[in-house]
């Protein structure tokens, strides 16, 4: 690193105007840790041409990694600027927005995201879900078409859709695998139109005036659970009010917005960015840092998702999360779970090592997994239940136990995990 460094210096000394060799020692300073003078380099690149690209953007991820939030966010404005389609960008600001306390303008930033990846105005080749799917996916989009049949949203439409997709799906060469992924022939596309993995019916889920979480929760007691517990853990129900539980359960079960198929096996899934992003969402977020100020202190939201398992009985893989706190919540209706002891998390009690990057924790399982055993994979387990809480310490692993919920397109368990602070 110090050759190369002393390389970019040295081809500066004689042209200390050349935008490329400025940003590309700013990344190997920002590599390095040093971030303040990689922003140095970035901005002297930028002061040279000011619509060179790749230095705007190295220089507002430096900026938001120095905290410098406000900076960033003017950095990320001008990448737009010169490139209006900068997925990255967008993502970006609308994360920072979140982090800002900022939830109107990180929705502006959430819908154009949406838009470019699944919209009017989306790049084909920008996600690999749009050229590929598995049979549980599509079998997943039926159900929801005829759902909506029977909520009378555009009839007409939804039956025309459901029957599209079942005239392709038997055009399909299928393994016998429901959940391997078939890369699907620019013929098959053609049967789908532009419908597939496309935000079709986006269901309103307005923000509530009375506001979402239900004040008669036992705060002291659940914070206090979670200060002093051995790990930092609390679980409790009756989560959100009943007015804020029926409008989320609608716009999870209407919206076209499950589009991640092949994160993990067995589950779709939606983020933020893809459509999850609602105003009651952010709301239910705000909510929460206000009522556990004890647990969640000035740690921003920064990052949420829905798991909606598709097969009975697959669980999910032990991981841990790239934040300091975690919350997840359940809210398909408890008349769905076959088991009522099952289905819910089961969470580690013993922390990872000190130098294991979050990294290791998505990458190499095996290692987690033989750590645990040494650990005598001691856990605890939370059975699964409608509008019921957990927070819990981000760096524990967690997995889920085997679900059984019932079959039917209403019947898929759903979860949602909200991420608050980083490590």
């Amino acid at each position: 690193m110090e050759e190369a460094e002393i390389a970019y210096r040295a081809v500066l000394a004689e042209r200390p105007d050349y935008p490329a060799v400025l940003h590309n020692l700013g990344v190997l300073l920002a590599s390095s840790g040093r971030v303040d003078e990689a922003i140095v380099e970035f901005q002297k690149a930028s002061a040279v041409d000011p619509d060179y690209e790749p230095a705007l953007w190295s220089g507002a991820k430096a900026l938001q990694q120095a905290g410098r939030y406000e900076e960033a966010a003017e950095a990320y404005a001008q990448v737009i600027v010169i490139n209006p389609e900068h997925y990255g960008a967008q993502l970006a600001l609308g994360k920072l927005w979140l982090r800002l306390g900022k939830r109107d303008r990180a929705m502006d930033f959430f819908a154009r995201t949406m838009d470019l990846r699944r919209g009017e105005n989306r790049a084909g080749n920008l996600d690999p879900s749009l050229a590929s799917t598995t049979r549980a996916k599509l079998l997943h989009d039926i159900d929801q078409f005829r759902y909506l049949a029977t909520q009378k949203r555009d009839t007409e439409r939804v039956d025309s859709l459901a029957r599209a997709y079942e005239f392709a799906m038997k055009r399909i060469d299928w393994p016998n695998d429901d959940n391997a992924v078939v890369e699907l022939s620019s013929e098959q596309l053609t049967l789908f139109g532009e419908s597939y993995n496309y935000p079709n019916f986006i269901t309103d889920a307005a923000e509530l005036p009375s506001g979402t979480v239900n004040s008669q929760l036992a705060v002291d007691e659940i914070s206090k659970a979670f200060q002093t517990g051995t790990p930092r853990i609390a679980s409790f129900d009756d989560f959100l009010t009943v007015e804020a539980l029926a409008r989320l359960q609608r716009y999870l079960l209407c919206s076209t917005v499950w589009f991640d198929f092949s994160h993990i096996t067995g589950f779709l899934a939606a983020y933020l960015e893809d459509g999850l992003a609602c105003p009651l969402l952010l709301q239910i977020a705000e909510d929460v840092k206000k009522k556990f100020p004890q647990i969640l202190g000035d740690h921003p939201l920064t990052q949420a998702w829905a798991f909606k398992g598709l097969v009975g009985d697959i669980p999910i893989d032990v991981h841990a999360d790239d934040a300091a706190v975690s919350l997840n919540f359940w809210v398909t209706p408890d008349s769905a779970n076959l088991a009522s002891k099952q289905g819910g998390l089961e969470i580690y009690t013993v922390l990872p090592l000190d130098d294991w990057a979050v990294t290791d924790y998505d990458q190499d399982k095996a290692t987690i997994k033989t750590y645990l055993e040494g650990q005598r994979d001691q856990k605890i387990a939370i059975p699964y239940g409608e509008n019921r809480a957990v927070l819990f310490d981000s760096r524990l692993f967690h997995g889920t136990d085997a679900p059984n919920f019932a079959a039917g397109y209403e019947n898929h368990r759903i979860n949602i995990t909200m991420l608050f602070g980083t490590r």
